[in-house]
């Protein structure tokens, strides 16, 4: 055969062979097979079952940790309707489920990548205050109330950690950060429309006098309002941008269903938050068009009876103001003043002491992880603003520009959010802000990996270098 005929039938196909590429492949799976050997001997479970969600993950984690990170991404927003279905059991309160379980994995890969790799973690922006606050939090659980509560808050908070270390280190590629606002988008479909069916079947949340709130596949309307609120930005910015025909038609159509579950859901918080999302669209376009945000809103005030209703009953002698107000007062009480000067009553404590939770993120934070672990999480929030804004006034295109703008109003809609409701305790609710975070991060390059007794790697010449688990 000669030159030119091999050329014009193009080039060969490799023969397919399934077989690991690399060492690491093996260690990364036996590191996934010991924890979950290690689960099984610790704590009595339904084994089957606990097994074949575990071992989906190790064959994901084998074909590429980006792909068993998506897949978790995906799941992540659809597992809390199995709250109630123990995967593990143990005495107290120590029943694992789904949700639970997905936290496990998420520090199980991580873990095993970061090891791995060798990866030193203290380069990611924003890692070294969040180290600082997880191990406030970890000190604290020997105050907590109920030992047992706190180390699971405990757990979920280092599980949301990993997966921002996870997206940062291993989507550095534009290609892969696309992905994930893809999938992260794509999280929101299950949920939506399971929101409408229970809108059509007349199903919901009761607790509120005189209204049936949605709640998707969340376990209360409040979070699922929340989780919607973020996304709805980054929706708004990949309609603009998207070059696909089909992912634009997906967007007209999801955009306005997920406002629609927003509004739903009947939780004030997220209507304000989504007010406060366009304030700040509205400052950054034409800050004059701000003057038209109290007219719009008394008119929705006026002209739809529900809201009308849910801020009525907001501002009454026996409304929610007047209840926050005094769960405050109460939730103060809860930690000693050595405690609130320190790290907290332990994570939990305010939930278990007073049956309820805060209904304030501040508040929470001051009494459960004390004035140390507040501080920390205001230096993990700064460094993510200071970040974001850098690149937002810096930015070298329309779509990296229009990208931090949207993560800067669900940033000020969680800020404004967190001042009557409760945020950070709901893991799906952080996996989702900190996965957009990741991205942000990454965007930026301010995020250069180093290998722990290594120098710097300039990894910006070669973004995908590392992709895969190495």
């Amino acid at each position: 055969m000669t030159v030119g005929e091999t050329a014009m039938q193009g080039p060969r196909r490799r023969a397919f062979s399934f077989r690991l590429r690399r060492s690491n492949d093996v260690l990364l799976a036996a590191a996934m097979g010991g924890i979950l050997a290690l689960m099984m001997q610790a704590l009595p479970m339904q084994a089957a079952l606990a097994s074949s969600v575990v071992g989906s993950f190790v064959i994901l984690a084998l074909v590429d940790t980006r792909v068993a990170v998506f897949a978790l991404l995906l799941a992540r927003s659809v597992i809390d309707v199995t709250a109630t279905v123990p995967l593990l059991s143990a005495s107290g309160s120590s029943n694992v489920n789904a949700a639970a379980m997905m936290s496990f994995i998420a520090i199980g890969i991580g873990a095993a990548h970061i090891a791995i790799s060798r990866i030193d973690i203290t380069r990611v922006p924003t890692a070294k205050p969040t180290l600082l606050f997880l191990t406030i939090t970890l000190l604290g659980v020997a105050l907590a109330p109920d030992h047992n509560r706190a180390m699971q808050d405990w757990i979920r908070s280092v599980g949301t950690f990993s997966m921002f270390i996870l997206i940062v280190d291993l989507m550095r590629s534009k290609a892969d950060q696309r992905w994930v606002i893809k999938v992260l988008l794509l999280s929101a479909v299950v949920p939506v429309v399971w929101g409408i069916k229970q809108f059509i079947a007349g199903e919901g949340n009761v607790d509120t006098p005189g209204l049936v709130r949605i709640y998707g596949t969340f376990t209360h309307p409040s979070p699922y309002s929340f989780y919607l609120v973020e996304l709805i930005p980054l929706a708004f910015v990949f309609l603009l941008y998207t070059r696909s025909k089909m992912g634009r038609l997906g967007l007209l159509v999801l955009i306005p269903a997920m406002l629609f579950c927003v509004y739903e859901a009947q939780t004030r918080g997220a209507w304000v938050g989504v007010v406060v999302g366009v304030m700040i669209f509205m400052s950054t376009r034409a800050r004059w068009t701000l003057l038209l945000v109290p007219l719009m809103a008394g008119a929705m005030f006026f002209a739809i009876p529900s809201v009308h209703a849910r801020f009525s009953e907001a501002t009454s002698q026996q409304g929610s103001v007047v209840w926050r107000t005094e769960q405050w007062d109460a939730a103060i009480g809860v930690a000693s003043t050595p405690k609130l000067l320190t790290v907290g009553a332990g994570l939990g404590a305010v939930d278990v002491t007073l049956g309820n939770l805060t209904h304030n993120e501040y508040v929470r934070l001051l009494v459960e992880t004390g004035l140390a672990g507040l501080i920390a999480t205001i230096f993990v929030y700064r460094s993510l603003f200071r970040i974001a804004m850098k690149e937002y006034r810096e930015a070298a295109s329309r779509y990296e520009r229009d990208l931090m703008l949207a993560f800067l109003m669900v940033f000020a809609a969680r800020v404004v959010i967190a001042a009557s409701d409760n945020i950070i305790v709901y893991p799906a609710l952080e996996w989702y802000f900190w996965a957009f975070a990741a991205v942000v991060v990454g965007s930026t390059g301010s995020y250069q990996r180093r290998r722990l007794g290594q120098r710097a790697q300039h990894d910006a010449a070669h973004p995908a270098a590392g992709t895969r688990a190495a």
